[in-house]
C-alpha cells in the first residue's frame, strides 16, 4: 500500500487553492458589478448584502494568496538551501 508524501499533498492543496482564488475573484467581481446578488436569510430577510459578501470574498482571496505566497517562498527556500522563514512576517 503506497502512501502519499506530505509535499505532494501540500502541492495538491496549493493547486486547488489557486483555483479557488480565481473562482472567488470572479464571484466578487460579479457581486460588485451587480450581475449577481446575495440576500440575507435572517429574521427580517430579503436585505441585499452583495457588497458585504464581495468584501468577504476579497478578504478570503487576500488570505489565500498569502498562504500560496508563503508556501512558494518556503518551497523556493528549500530548493536553494535557505531558511524559508527568513524575511517572512510572523503571523
Amino acid at each position: 500500500m503506497s502512501r502519499k508524501s506530505a509535499p505532494s499533498d501540500r502541492d495538491a492543496f496549493i493547486k486547488r487553492l489557486k483555483v479557488v482564488i480565481t473562482e472567488y475573484q470572479a464571484i466578487a467581481e460579479r457581486l460588485l458589478a451587480g450581475t449577481d446578488q446575495v440576500f440575507s436569510t435572517g429574521r427580517h430577510g430579503g436585505e441585499e448584502i452583495s457588497i458585504e459578501t464581495a468584501r468577504h470574498y476579497k478578504r478570503l482571496i487576500s488570505h489565500y494568496r498569502g498562504v500560496v505566497t508563503r508556501y512558494e517562498a518556503e518551497k523556493k527556500g528549500k530548493k536553494l538551501g535557505q531558511n524559508p522563514a527568513v524575511g517572512l512576517k510572523s503571523l
